[in-house]
């Protein structure tokens, strides 16, 4: 009698393997081969989910994204959002070099074009609401501009402390992201 397979759990180990080679690795070593190896499977049963190494970094990408915004939209505030992107813990610093890793190659890689769109826009807009929420009269042109900036200084700042982490902690992280929350509407917008 066959072995029942649950399709969704999975498909999220062969995600957690993507991620720990990528982590330890990057995207390069991403194949089916080097994939089915880290999960402990056999080539064919990871093609049974995924036809090709494109569709398994697409998938791969799109599950560690929802991961990342999920968190971004659960979190209550500008500052625990942007924390969000910040490698505060090994989960968040797996997943945000993980993501990170991907987004770049978005760059280059169409197939993964439309997943690094929707992530950023879905962070965006959480980000925006909750900017929104504390300047409740902000122009649609100056709440675009506060959020990205917002972003880009908590994305470039998660990314020093994934290269710069013994001694970009933490504290200095959050300071870092308090401080320009405190900025909020205090900036000129052009």
């Amino acid at each position: 009698m066959p072995r029942f397979v649950d399709a969704a759990a999975r498909r999220r180990e062969i995600v957690e393997a993507v991620k720990r080679i990528v982590a330890a690795d990057g995207l390069a070593r991403v194949s089916l081969r080097e994939v089915a190896a880290e999960a402990g499977l056999v080539v064919g049963s990871v093609r049974h989910y995924f036809e090709t190494a494109e569709d398994l970094r697409v998938h791969a990408f799109g599950a560690v994204a929802d991961d990342v915004v999920r968190r971004v939209e659960d979190a209550y505030g500008v500052v625990a959002q942007l924390c969000q992107l910040l490698p505060l813990d090994l989960d968040r610093a797996v997943d945000l070099c993980v993501f990170s890793a991907f987004r770049f190659a978005a760059r280059t890689d169409e197939s993964l074009l439309e997943v690094a769109d929707s992530a950023h826009a879905r962070i965006a807009a959480a980000v925006g609401r909750s900017v929104l929420a504390v300047l409740p009269g902000m122009e649609p042109h100056e709440l675009v501009a506060e959020a990205e900036r917002l972003l880009a200084t908590a994305e470039g700042l998660s990314l020093h402390a994934l290269v710069h982490g013994r001694w970009l902690d933490a504290d200095l992280c959050i300071a870092v992201v308090q401080a320009q929350a405190d900025t909020l509407g205090r900036l000129p917008i052009a």
